[in-house]
């Protein structure tokens, strides 16, 4: 069976990369003198390169699988660095080799050969990421990386515990009382629902251009325009009843029953209209793509007239 690239795999990784890249990146800045002379600086310094190394190292490992490439721990970078394309092999080898050196925190470095190296290679650790995503999206032609596996999951996760839901709430509101299991279960089934719509969210938001976000991902969908307005008020009670969940296990039976009798039949529609604007995002992208081929076509062809 053919392996496929995990894409949620290589997104989380590379996003963890970017995080300690930009805190090594801001240690370098402060100057070899401030750096040299503050432990706790260089200390954190070695944390930062062992977590963008390890970041870079667990996509290496997947991606090595995926195209059949052998490597080790000594190797990975500098193996799929060479079957992708990429040019500065040296620089992945030396940052392969410093971290088989020192990722033991306990062994002693050099502050000054510690900031020397990062100063002259932290930037392969994004060169690296950047090529390694270029070629996945060349490769797979999912030009967005969006983790199409993912959303399936995840929609099936909603659908069924919505399902469930509906069949608690099948019975009436005085055997629904009657049973603290129907109870205990329907708030389960809620929060897995609303989880997994918004791990639905998360991913593409950044797809339809959302930089900035947290629990509001799906108030801001509606801000862009990717569900429609009409959802908002209805997205603002799934929100309250999901932090009410969290933070107290003492919201009663009565109301607890009338609000997800409300909010259960929220869930499709948001999806299907989430699942529209995706459809037109890729068919944008799609025609996009094509313009530039179609134009180096016609360019072609009137070479040859």
């Amino acid at each position: 069976m053919e392996k496929k690239v995990k894409i949620s795999l290589i997104l989380e990784s590379f996003h963890n990369l970017e995080k300690a890249y930009a805190d090594l990146k801001k240690l370098v800045s402060m100057g070899k003198e401030e750096f040299v002379k503050n432990k706790l600086v260089w200390d954190k310094a070695r944390v930062d390169f062992n977590l963008a190394f390890e970041s870079s190292m667990r996509p290496c490992r997947h991606l090595s699988v995926v195209y059949g490439l052998r490597t080790t721990s000594k190797d990975c970078l500098v193996k799929l660095g060479e079957h992708i394309g990429f040019k500065d092999l040296k620089n992945l080898q030396d940052l392969t080799n410093f971290y088989i050196e020192y990722r033991d925190p306990k062994k002693t470095v050099d502050p000054e050969e510690l900031y020397h190296f990062l100063e002259q290679n932290i930037h392969v650790f994004k060169e690296y990421a950047k090529a390694v995503v270029e070629h996945i999206k060349k490769t797979t032609g999912n030009v967005l990386l969006i983790d199409f596996d993912l959303l399936r999951q995840k929609a099936k996760h909603v659908k069924d515990s919505v399902d469930k839901i509906n069949f608690v709430l099948s019975v009436d509101l005085e055997e629904f009382k009657s049973k603290p299991m129907y109870y205990d279960r329907v708030k389960y089934f809620y929060q897995v629902a609303y989880d997994s719509l918004f791990d639905i969210c998360k991913h593409l938001a950044p797809k339809f251009g959302i930089k900035k976000f947290g629990d509001d991902c799906l108030l801001k969908m509606v801000e862009h325009g990717i569900v429609s307005e009409e959802h908002k008020d209805r997205i603002i009670k799934m929100i309250k009843l999901k932090n009410k969940l969290i933070s107290t296990w003492d919201i009663p039976q009565e109301e607890l029953y009338e609000n997800l009798r409300e909010t259960k039949d929220w869930f499709e529609p948001l999806m299907k209209e989430i699942a529209v604007s995706l459809k037109n995002l890729l068919e944008k992208v799609s025609s996009s793509q094509k313009s530039p081929l179609r134009n180096n076509q016609e360019k072609e062809k009137d070479k040859k007239e």
